[in-house]
C-alpha cells in the first residue's frame, strides 16, 4: 500500500516505510534531546538521503523496543531496517569524498544515524567506526573554515554538538583500539570553537550543552593523561593542561548558573522531559564535582571517601529508572522508551498525523530502551566499579541490569555482567563470603581490580582484560 508523499520525496511511501519513519518522527527523535531531536527530524523531512537512514533507524529501534512483539514481527522489522540500512550506506558513500562548496551536514548527520544504528544492533566496534570517520569530516571542516575565517560555512552547532556526545561516549569506553595514529592528534586536540556560553540565565538546554563540552575536555585530558604518547600526543596535553587548570573554574561558574537555574524554576512546575534533564544533570555534576576534586587520574583508594556522593547518584538513577518505567501506556499516544513524547514544531510539513491522534502510532509498553545524550549507564559502572561499600556498588549492578538501557555503546545489560565479573574477583581476592557486607577497609588496596581493559570485536561480541597493578588477571572473549 502506498502512503503520503514526503517533501522533496519524488516516490510515494509503502507502508513499511512510512511506519518506520512514522516511529522515527514519533519516538527515536526523543532519544537525542529536543533540540537535535528537531533538527533530525527536519533534516529526515527535507533531505532525501538522510530520510532513508532515519527509515532505518526508525525500524530498528521499533524493533529494539518492541522485544515482546514475537520472531516473526522481529525479523520482519529487522530486515527491513537492514535493507534500507544497505542503500543508506551507499548513498552515504556517493557523497565522499565531499567536493569544493558542498555541504558535509548531510554526511555528518549519516554519521550520527548509522552510529545509534549500529549501537542498537549490538555492532558496536562498527557504531565507533562511524563515529570516527563523522568526527573526522568535522574536525577537517572546521580546520579549515576557522583557518579562512568563513565562520559561516561551519558546520550546525547543533551537529557539533551530537558528535560531542558520540567523543564522550568513545573516550568512556577507550577509543585506542580503533583510532588510527594518523588522526589521533586531530581527534584529541582541544577544539579551535569555544564551548557554549552561557547567558546570565541561561536555558536547560544551554545548561545542558555547556555541560557535556566541559565533561568532554575533561575526558581528553583524562583519556591523554593514561595513554603512551607521541612527542606529538605529548604537545596535545600539555594543551590540555593548560585547559584542564580552568575546568575547575568553568564547572564552578556553570554550577553556580544551575543552581540560580532550579531556585527560579520550580521542579513541580517543570515538564517530564526537563525533570528528566535536570536530575542527569545533578548526577553528572556531582560525578564530575568528585573527580575534579582530585589529581587526574586519581590514585588507588582516592575514590574511597565518596560514599554519600555515590549513594545519592544512585538515589537520582533509581528514581529515573522508575519513572521510566512506571509510565503508563496508552492506546491513543505512543508510550516513549526514553522520554515523554515531545510536541512536534508548527513548522514541519503535516505529513504524519499528530500524536494524539495517530491510531496506528500506539506503541506497547517497552522493556527496552535507546538514548544518546547524557545517560545513567556510564554513571552506574563508575559507582560499581570504584566504590568499595558492597551495599552501594551492588545496588549499582542491579540498578544496570535492570534498567535495560542501551545508551550508544553502553549497553546496560552486557557492562552490568562486567561489573559483577569485576566486583567478584576483588571479593574473592580480599577472602570475602558470597554477599559479605564490606567497606572500602575490608578491601585492601592488593585486592582490587584497578583497570578494566575491553576491545569491541566483530558483529555481537568483544575481548575484555582486568588487570592490578598491570598485571593481568583474567581475558575473556564476550558475547552479547
Amino acid at each position: 500500500m502506498k502512503m503520503s508523499m514526503f517533501p522533496s520525496f519524488h516516490q510515494p511511501l509503502a507502508g513499511c516505510d512510512y511506519r518506520a519513519l512514522e516511529f522515527f518522527h514519533f519516538q527515536t527523535v526523543s532519544c537525542f534531546g529536543p533540540k537535535a531531536g528537531d533538527f533530525l527530524l527536519h533534516a529526515a523531512y527535507h533531505d532525501a538521503t538522510v530520510r532513508v537512514a532515519a527509515t532505518a533507524l526508525g525500524s530498528l529501534h521499533r524493533a529494539f523496543v518492541r522485544d515482546d512483539d514475537g520472531p516473526a514481527v522481529q525479523s520482519g522489522l529487522t530486515r527491513h531496517a537492514l535493507q534500507q540500512y544497505s542503500c543508506a550506506i551507499h548513498l552515504a558513500l556517493n557523497q565522499i569524498p565531499v567536493t569544493e562548496g558542498q555541504s558535509t551536514d548531510s554526511i555528518l548527520i549519516m554519521c550520527v544515524l548509522f552510529f545509534c544504528f549500529e549501537s542498537l544492533q549490538g555492532h558496536f566496534r562498527n557504531a565507533v567506526q562511524h563515529g570516527i570517520a563523522g568526527l573526522r569530516i568535522l574536525k577537517q571542516r572546521e580546520e579549515r573554515f576557522l583557518n579562512e575565517g568563513i565562520v559561516a560555512c561551519l558546520p550546525p552547532s547543533i551537529v557539533r554538538l551530537m558528535f560531542v556526545t558520540i567523543e564522550n561516549q568513545m573516550l568512556e569506553v577507550d577509543w585506542q583500539s580503533y583510532l588510527p595514529v594518523s588522526i589521533q592528534s586531530t581527534l584529541l586536540s582541544p577544539s579551535k570553537l569555544p564551548p557554549v556560553n552561557l547567558e546570565d540565565t541561561p536555558t536547560l538546554q544551554q545548561l545542558s550543552d555547556s555541560f557535556q563540552f566541559c565533561y568532554n575536555q575533561y575526558l581528553k585530558f583524562l583519556y591523554l593523561s593514561q595513554t603512551p604518547k607521541s612527542v606529538e600526543l605529548v604537545q596535545i596535553l600539555q594543551q590540555n593542561q593548560a585547559y584542564y587548570a580552568q575546568i575547575r573554574q568553568h564547572m564552578h561558574a556553570w554550577s553556580a548558573k544551575f543552581d540560580a537555574f532550579l531556585e527560579a524554576h520550580v521542579q513541580t512546575n517543570q515538564n517530564e522531559a526537563d525533570r528528566m534533564t535536570i536530575k542527569h544533570l545533578k548526577m553528572w555534576r556531582k560525578m564530575i564535582g568528585i573527580f575534579l576534586s582530585m589529581d587526574a587520574p586519581p590514585s588507588h583508594g582516592g575514590l574511597d571517601r565518596f560514599a554519600s556522593e555515590f549513594r545519592s547518584i544512585l538515589c537520582l538513577a533509581e528514581d529515573l529508572i522508575n519513572s521510566s518505567a512506571g509510565t503508563p501506556a496508552s492506546k491513543s499516544k505512543p508510550s516513549v522508551s526514553v522520554q515523554p513524547a515531545r510536541q512536534q514544531q508548527n513548522t514541519l510539513p503535516p505529513i504524519l498525523p499528530k500524536a494524539e491522534t495517530s491510531s496506528s502510532s500506539s506503541i506497547p509498553p517497552s522493556s527496552s530502551s535507546f538514548v544518546l545524550s547524557l545517560g545513567l549507564v556510564p554513571l552506574l559502572w563508575i559507582v560499581a566499579t570504584s566504590c568499595r561499600h558492597s551495599h552501594i556498588r551492588h545496588r549499582a549492578i542491579d540498578l544496570m541490569s535492570r534498567s535495560r538501557r542501551r545508551e550508544g555503546v553502553w549497553d546496560s545489560v552486557l557492562f552490568s555482567k562486567l561489573a559483577r565479573k569485576m566486583v567478584t574477583m576483588e571479593e574473592e581476592a580480599a577472602g570475602l563470603a558470597k554477599g559479605a557486607m564490606y567497606e572500602p577497609a575490608d578491601l585492601p588496596i592488593s585486592a582490587r581490580t584497578n583497570a578494566v581493559a575491553g576491545e569491541f570485536c566483530e558483529g555481537r561480541q568483544g575481548k575484555v582484560e582486568f588487570f592490578r597493578d598491570e598485571t593481568k588477571l583474567w581475558e575473556e572473549v564476550i558475547q552479547w
